[in-house]
This record gives structure tokens, sequence and C-alpha cells, in this order.
């Protein structure tokens, strides 16, 4: 039996996360992808609010994806032993200081869009420029 196959069981069953709402998995998967910016050997991309595939310099290696609080690990490579180690190394050492974060920025209650204070703050930074402008005149 090769990895791969090995690998199937987080593919179907995936772990359990726990978070609250799509709005926390949202923000899990944007953390995940933090994390994996600053790996020096795999490269990122967001495919949606809650996907990312991880890649090489040699081609994809595998997709992580949350849904229902679960993630689950899509092996694209003969090899994605990396990839599963890095995403078994966030959730063990950063899903708690994750969720805290989560809570903290957001607090307990449900968050419609939980990029909207980002949203606002640059809305009333540029409105503050605007204003500052007038005054020259």
């Amino acid at each position: 039996m090769d990895l791969i196959s090995k690998l199937e069981d987080l593919k179907n069953f995936g772990i359990d996360l726990k978070l609250d709402s799509k709005e926390m998995e949202v923000f899990y998967v944007r953390s995940m992808k933090y994390f994996f910016d600053e790996k020096d050997h795999v490269y990122c991309i967001m495919v949606t609010d809650r996907e990312l595939t991880i890649s090489d310099d040699h081609g994809d290696l595998a997709t992580l994806y949350i849904k229902d609080s679960t993630l689950r690990i899509v092996p694209l490579d003969e090899n994605p032993y990396a990839v599963v180690m890095d995403v078994l190394e966030f959730v063990a050492n950063l899903h708690k200081p994750t969720i805290a974060l989560f809570r903290e920025m957001y607090g307990e209650s449900k968050v419609t869009d939980p990029f909207s204070t980002i949203r606002e703050n640059i809305k009333e930074d540029s409105e503050e420029d605007s204003d500052s402008d007038d005054e020259w005149i």
C-alpha cells in the first residue's frame, strides 16, 4: 500500500476542527495560507475562501479545504508527506491561537463578514484623508 492510498482517509474523513461558523472556517483557511506563505519550500494559492492549493517548484502537491468544520487534504502528488506534516504542525501548534484570535477580533457572536471590519477601517481612513485634503484649500 503506497502513501497516497494511506492518506485517502484524510480526504474521506478529515480532521474535525470544531469551528462554529463559515466565517470561522474562512478565517482558519486564511490563517493557514499565511502559515504556508512563510514556508520556503512551497507556494500557496487560495482557490476559494475555504480552499487552498499547495505547490512546489515541480507542481501541485495537495488541495486543502474546510467544509462543515472538517479539514480535508486531497493529495495531488505521489508524495504529499511534507504538506501533510505541515498541516499537522499548523493544527497542533496554531489551532487554539487561531480560534482565540478569531474570537478576540470578532467576538462570540455570529459575524456575517469577518473582513467587514477591515473594509470599514479602510473606508474611514480614506474619508479622513479626503477631509484633510479640503483643509489646505
